[in-house]
């Protein structure tokens, strides 16, 4: 028995030839990508509506510093925000309210790295696949073209290929698909928590102004 029989997903990484390869540095980024933000979003959890409670129950007792320290101990892009305009205590509505967006836009470029390189991987790992099957059917047509039809064995190696590339990019593809939408969707959640907790410090900061002077 072949020793590579031992080893299924050996085998057919070498029945897949030289785009296997390129398919699998896809499958490792995408895995490093997946892990790294998976365990990023985690960090980041926390209760926003607490958080914010007890941030408008110091200020209100006049305790800026006090807040600003409750919310820098949380890495919650929300409680970034919140930092941010209070650290412009003092100021007009309107500065208040720059300051906490400017923070926010940072935050979300944060929570979005990487993921333009997920989005990457699951787009072209199909190509490549393609690109494999395109290869392994050419390879079959001059084998044919060759030796003839007379022995089926001399185009299997060529088809085989092209379909074990296709198969393997789809493999790759779809879990980052699946997993880009799970943390777009988790950046827009983290986007709405800053959005109002830049409109909750801007009330905070300034509860007699007019709302519409923003």
């Amino acid at each position: 028995m072949p020793p590579t029989s031992r080893f299924p997903v050996l085998m057919y990484f070498e029945r897949g030839g030289e785009w296997m390869w390129p398919l699998l540095i896809c499958s490792i980024v995408a895995v490093g990508v997946i892990l790294y933000k998976l365990w990023s979003f985690l960090t980041l959890r926390a209760n926003v509506d607490a958080l914010l409670k007890q941030t408008a129950e110091r200020v209100a007792a006049g305790e800026i510093d006090s807040a600003v320290k409750l919310c820098e101990a949380s890495r919650s892009p929300a409680a970034q925000v919140v930092v941010a305009g209070l650290q412009r205590a003092g100021a007009d509505r309107r500065a208040i309210r720059e300051a906490a967006e400017d923070e926010g836009q940072h935050q979300l470029g944060l929570l979005e790295s990487a993921l333009p390189t997920l989005s990457t991987v699951a787009n072209i790992s199909p190509l490549l696949g393609f690109l494999g099957t395109v290869t392994g059917m050419i390879q079959a047509f001059m084998a044919i073209s060759e030796k003839g039809l007379g022995d089926p064995a001399v185009v299997a190696a060529g088809i085989s290929k092209a379909l074990i590339t296709t198969a393997t990019g789809l493999i790759i593809a779809i879990p980052c698909f699946a997993a880009y939408n799970y943390f777009v969707a988790r950046v827009r959640s983290f986007g709405l928590e800053m959005e109002r907790a830049a409109s909750h410090v801007v009330n905070l900061l300034t509860p007699g102004a007019d709302q519409d002077a923003v």
